[in-house]
């Protein structure tokens, strides 16, 4: 049989459409059955049922009391989203209630579009071909095929492609996909596989709302309700290969409990996965692969071939065809296919000319179909080198002010980090990490990428300040210790303070490493002060306590000078005797005026400290940052301030440490920080911190965040901005030379 000459994916679709459209539209025509225009159903509008998982906690309490549930989900249909059937269009004539429909395209035996059938019996499939042998093309005519027969409602299409290149052109903004529901253009391994898990939970809650409602599968749930729609679920991963190449031990043990999740719940809950790859090796176990019943292959090499379809026949399939085989893998039962092609480019003289690929119209033509009905998908599309710019950033900053100005009546901050770099169905996936009062809550970040710590000074910067606190004053003091030269030459975190913040009011800086002890002056003197504070009820108080316990370790040790100090009791009881936290100000400042240098003005000057903090806490101890960059720098840290890290909350103090290397106390100082920020490429820092690591590229955009008391790992991106080079000095051999 010779082979036919190229199908397009129109001439196809026509022959469908006159098949299954427009004939039983004339048969019902003729013996006056027709109720609507199109041969979908016999109800003019339907109810679109959103995920179990969305409001299946509402069924707790009622157990598996079905009658109850029933009622209860009967009242909550009339708040779903109704859809009204329109009286004409040609597409869209399928369900999905009992199965979905693969067309691959014409069979060479029987030249019929005859469908592979996603179900009960044949729940998932895999497909495979080389380099060149059409995989992209074939990929293309499936998602198109279902396209065409099935309403966006009855279909959601989860698209993952490691190539980063043909899945994305479903999520064009001006004509999106109505069918898609995500799409993951990306090789980052966290994303597809928070994706695989968010399936998962949806298959799990529909396991468990079916049972509730007395249903075994979602085809009897559907025949139950049939003007109600729960849309079946299609996964397909494109270069799936590669998923299982790059993950890392902990990820592969992920991938194997999701796929063992799916493989045993799917074909009861709807969920169906395509996985499509060059080949199978070092991928799924030979018991998984059991589970995949479709299998399909492009040319490919006899050894992949045998690996797909049990037979070596797909070592011979000519370019436009594929070879199916859903029965026994023998040679005897494989199906032959012509593929349509869908035309995705146009020539550059017809391009010049107007013309538009037929790939978009397609899409263009799906588009409109789904808006003519008000009807739209959250979908969501991640592309791994996309980044919002950074003044994106300071817009949420602005909105969310209001909000951020509460949540700090009980935490010490709420910071918006980035979008999330794993797959959430929320419309705002943003990355936020609340800063809890509480012992070790400091931040510490880590990167051998030096403009990840820059960005991360910059990222929290505009968080501290609001994204723009200019005109509405500082909420936050920063004391800067800055001993990474590198980094200063590249962002300097100062003068983005200063011009957040309208000056240098509130804002220290200290570049040399012998001046951080002058954190231990207060160190030394709040941890001796703020038990006194709290003890104490009035001024004079207070000052008596302060200098009994200031003499206490002085007579311990020389007992003969008890009487000449405790004279000094009196002196103060009739010098402080009519202070009053009205009237402190002036008159201790006239005692530390007229007392220099003595005993007495030290007295005066804590008891000025001391009424300060009881009239106004926040304002005697606000909410300083201490930005260490550079800790790495400093060869031991002392005990002191170790134990300010570990307290500093006590006195409003966040600590935001930053190293560009793995350094020899890092363990040490991470037991102090509870949220790390990390990034970089070496993975060494990730093994000592016992954070896991996912590989990546060197100028990956992604961080690493961890909430180390509650267990999280998240991940974020960073927003575009631009920083300044760091080049190392050379000698200008060409200038002295010469």
């Amino acid at each position: 049989m010779a082979d036919r000459p190229i199908l397009l994916h129109n001439d196809f679709l026509m022959k469908n459409l006159n098949r299954y459209i427009f004939e039983d539209r004339r048969k019902a025509e003729e013996n006056n059955e027709l109720t609507v225009m199109v041969p979908y159903g016999k109800y003019e509008s339907l109810i679109e049922c959103p995920e179990p998982l969305l409001f299946l906690q509402e069924f707790n309490e009622l157990g598996n009391n079905k009658e109850r549930c029933k009622r209860l989900f009967e009242q909550k249909l009339k708040g779903f989203r109704r859809i009204k059937i329109p009286k004409a269009f040609n597409l869209w004539w399928n369900t999905s209630c009992d199965q979905i429909n693969l067309r691959l395209g014409i069979s060479k035996d029987t030249t019929q579009p005859t469908a592979i059938a996603l179900g009960d019996t044949t729940v998932h499939g895999l497909i495979a071909g080389q380099t060149g042998s059409g995989k992209s093309v074939l990929l293309h005519n499936l998602i198109f095929n279902l396209m065409a027969e099935y309403p966006p409602w009855e279909i959601d299409l989860y698209l993952a492609d490691f190539k980063r290149v043909e899945f994305s052109k479903y999520m064009d903004e001006d004509h999106p996909a109505p069918h898609v529901a995500a799409c993951a253009a990306t090789g980052e391994i966290r994303y597809v596989l928070s994706l695989i898990e968010h399936l998962v939970d949806c298959m799990n809650a529909r396991e468990d709302f079916f049972k509730r409602m007395g249903f075994e599968k979602i085809s009897k749930f559907r025949a139950a309700y049939p003007q109600v729609v729960l849309p079946r679920i299609l996964l397909i991963v494109d270069e799936f290969q590669q998923m299982f190449l790059d993950a890392s031990a902990r990820e592969s043990e992920t991938i194997h409990r999701l796929l063992t999740a799916i493989v045993k719940k799917g074909r009861a809950t709807g969920v169906h996965i395509v996985f499509a790859s060059q080949e199978m090796s070092q991928t799924l176990s030979r018991s998984a692969l059991s589970n995949f019943r479709m299998r399909i292959a492009l040319n490919c090499d006899p050894n992949v071939s045998m690996d797909v379809l049990g037979n070596r026949a797909a070592a011979d399939c000519e370019k436009g065809y594929v070879i199916a085989n859903c029965a026994d893998y023998t040679i005897e039962t494989n199906k032959k296919y012509q593929v349509p092609y869908v035309e995705t480019e146009v020539r550059e003289e017809e391009r010049r000319n107007g013309a538009v690929p037929y790939f978009d119209q397609y899409l263009m033509s799906m588009s409109r179909m789904a808006a003519s009905m008000g009807y739209k998908k959250n979908s969501k599309f991640y592309q791994e080198d996309y980044q919002e710019p950074i003044e994106r950033l300071t817009e949420i900053l602005e909105k969310i002010r209001p909000y951020k100005e509460k949540v700090r009546l009980k935490y010490f901050d709420a910071l918006t980090l980035g979008r999330y770099v794993t797959y959430c169905p929320l419309k705002y996936d943003i990355q936020t990490l609340f800063i809890e009062r509480g012992r070790n809550r400091n931040i510490m970040a880590v990167s051998s990428n030096l403009e990840d710590i820059c960005y991360v000074q910059k990222l929290l910067a505009l968080n501290f300040s609001c994204g723009d606190a200019r005109s509405r004053g500082s909420v936050f003091r920063h004391e800067i210790y800055s001993f990474m030269a590198a980094a200063e030459g590249v962002y300097k975190l100062e003068n983005e303070l200063r011009e957040l913040q309208g000056g240098d009011e509130y804002i220290s800086v200290c570049r040399n490493p012998e001046e951080f002890n002058k954190l231990q002056r207060r160190f030394t003197r709040m941890r001796f002060l703020l038990p006194l504070f709290e003890q104490c009820e009035a001024p004079l108080q207070f000052a008596l306590l302060n200098y009994t316990r200031n003499i206490e370790e002085e007579v311990r040790r020389r007992p003969d000078l008890r009487k000449e100090r405790e004279n000094c009791l009196s002196i103060i009881s009739e010098r402080l005797k009519d202070v009053t936290f009205e009237n402190a100000e002036e008159s201790l400042t006239a005692i530390m005026r007229e007392e220099p240098h003595t005993v007495l003005e030290k007295i005066a000057e804590n008891t000025l400290d001391f009424c300060r903090f009881k009239r106004d806490r926040e304002s005697f101890l606000p909410p300083t940052v201490i930005w260490i960059s550079g800790i790495d720098i400093l060869e031991r840290l002392p005990d002191w301030f170790l134990w300010m890290m570990k307290n500093g909350m006590d006195y409003n103090l966040l600590f935001v440490v930053m190293a560009g290397s793995d350094f020899d106390s890092m363990t040490q100082v991470a037991k102090y920080c509870d949220y790390l920020i990390l990034g970089g490429a070496n993975r060494r820092i990730y093994d000592r911190l016992m954070v896991n690591f996912t590989s990546r590229q060197p100028d990956s955009i992604a961080l690493d965040t961890v909430i180390k008391s509650s267990g999280e790992e998240r991940s974020f991106k960073k927003y575009r901005c631009s920083f300044g080079k760091h080049e190392s000095a050379r000698i200008p051999f060409e200038e002295l030379l010469d």
